[in-house]
């Protein structure tokens, strides 16, 4: 836990307040991931599927934290692991032993100990024995985007959608987001620019 509060404190070459809160914050952080990693119900048995969007949420969370691990901001990477554990369990994500494996080596630069006392205990494996995880660009890339609405080149609203959907996905749920203004016209034109922007030409 010292150790992890040390690197969360920010990069070394700088200059930081030491405050006692700050290790029982790490403290609660490591217990909730110890018991999220051994609850029974997060990795999946052989004949189980693992959903789409908690792969998506893991390739995502190693590719920021081998990235934020690359520029040697050990504090951003521990950010990260804690954006990816409050989603997974607030999603309830499950995931196969490949992929917790991944998960748990990954731990290892920030807690080697733990890291290595889980893969014993739920894969029988030794850290040394393990290759550093690596992610899948094709799921570290978010499957949705934020889209702007316009109104007559105005932006007025933005919705998220999913990456890749058509004018036609797009169009209902822009055209509730900003109905107070399409109700004071007539929609001449729609311009949309996939994954970008839809804008409504009203005239009236």
């Amino acid at each position: 836990v010292l150790r992890m509060y040390m690197m969360f404190m920010g990069p070394p070459e700088l200059d930081c307040e030491w405050q006692d809160n700050g290790i029982d914050g790490i403290k609660r952080f490591v217990n909730r991931l110890w018991y999220y990693l051994t609850d029974a119900t997060t990795l999946l048995t052989s004949g189980q599927q693992e959903q789409e969007a908690a792969t998506r949420r893991l390739h995502h969370f190693l590719k920021s934290y081998q990235e934020r691990l690359d520029l040697y901001k050990p504090n951003t990477a521990i950010s990260a692991f804690m954006e990816f554990l409050n989603d997974a369990i607030a999603q309830k994500m499950q995931f196969n032993a490949d992929s917790l494996e991944k998960l748990i080596v990954s731990l290892a630069v920030l807690a080697p100990h733990m890291s290595s006392e889980l893969l014993e205990q739920l894969f029988g494996k030794k850290l040394a024995d393990t290759s550093w995880p690596t992610y899948d660009p094709v799921f570290a890339i978010d499957d949705t985007v934020t889209i702007a609405v316009q109104i007559n080149g105005k932006l007025r609203a933005n919705i998220t959608t999913k990456r890749g959907a058509s004018e036609a996905d797009v169009r209902n749920a822009a055209e509730e987001a900003v109905a107070k203004w399409l109700e004071l016209g007539t929609i001449a034109k729609v311009v949309f620019v996939k994954d970008r922007l839809i804008n409504f030409v009203v005239q009236g």
